[in-house]
């Protein structure tokens, strides 16, 4: 595909995997807007999008203030849907945050593009969490799904969310069930973003990697 001169927002685009995605669109020479909330411990961070900060548009904003997303969202050929809670310990003791951020914010984003952006296309971040403990492998979209903590549950209902309003208003959505993602510019000093980069922090810090279970 491609998207030399498509307007494109990412939400979440200063965390993790927005800001690779950031460097990416941009040398392939779309118009890329950034919206992120830079909320503490989440992964946003300046750093991540030095090299193009002259090249973006940054907007500073929660994806809950509808407001701001009217403004946003228009004329947008591509939404990257990336913003989001990632921990899921954190979804079990901060439950309604969880809510807020992975749920309520995901409505408020399909709700102003039906109304504001009907010809985007959005890419929704989920993951494979929403699937539990496999019960076979290779799991495919066949497997049940059963969340096993408030993330898993609020992940699956942004997806049925998307899914709704593609089918009743038509707004274009796809979701990608992301698994144990890694790389650069992933957060690392702490495991809320998953395993892999926790395992990073313990081996460069000369410190020992736990783990659970047979290690199997």
């Amino acid at each position: 595909m491609n998207l030399n001169g498509s307007n494109v927002l990412i939400t979440g685009g200063c965390g993790f995997i927005g800001s690779n995605l950031a460097i990416r669109l941009v040398n392939e020479g779309a118009r890329v807007t950034l919206l992120d909330s830079m909320l503490d411990d989440y992964g946003a961070n300046l750093f991540n999008i030095a090299t193009i900060k002259d090249r973006v548009q940054i907007n500073f904003s929660d994806m809950r203030d509808e407001h701001s997303l009217r403004y946003l969202v228009r004329d947008k050929d591509f939404i990257f849907n990336l913003a989001g809670q990632v921990s899921h310990l954190d979804s079990m003791t901060q439950p309604f945050m969880d809510m807020e951020v992975n749920l309520r914010a995901q409505l408020t984003l399909l709700e102003a593009c039906r109304h504001f952006a009907p010809d985007a296309v959005i890419i929704y971040a989920s993951t494979r969490q929403i699937y539990g403990k496999p019960i076979y492998l290779p799991v495919d979209e066949n497997h049940p799904l059963q969340p096993p903590d408030v993330n898993g549950i609020n992940k699956l209902a942004a997806e049925y969310y998307h899914s709704l309003y593609t089918r009743v208003y038509g707004v274009r959505t796809v979701s990608l069930r992301l698994t144990n993602t890694y790389g650069p510019r992933q957060l690392i000093k702490n495991s809320r973003q998953g395993f892999i980069g926790w395992f990073v922090n313990r081996a460069v810090t000369d410190n020992t990697i736990e783990l659970f279970g047979t290690g199997e």
